[in-house]
């Protein structure tokens, strides 16, 4: 069921029916494949990776680059849509980059 749902939402946004990534959808992804293992790689904290001082992402374009590096190493099935809402979710939340 929610792969079909995903697969409307990312036919929608391809087409341009809905304007850009869905905060929602980036966050449900961010829950689902990133809490754990960042919770873990953070000493207990998920944030820890995003807030430290030598965080590597430093640009939009390098968020998009980690989410798919991440996607990549743990071989999650993630279409680029939902890496756009993932990336989307995680600027709006911690790195707030300039447009």
């Amino acid at each position: 069921m929610l792969r079909s749902t995903l697969l409307i939402v990312g036919s929608l946004i391809a087409s341009g029916a809905v304007a850009g990534p869905l905060p929602e959808q980036g966050k449900s992804l961010h829950e689902q494949h990133c809490v754990a293992c960042h919770t873990r790689l953070g000493g207990g904290d998920p944030g820890a990776l995003y807030s430290r001082p030598d965080r590597r992402v430093d640009s939009r374009a390098a968020l998009e680059r980690q989410v798919r590096a991440c996607r990549d190493n743990l071989g999650l099935r993630l279409f680029d849509e939902e890496v756009a809402a993932l990336a989307h979710y995680l600027d709006r939340t911690w790195y707030r980059f300039e447009e």
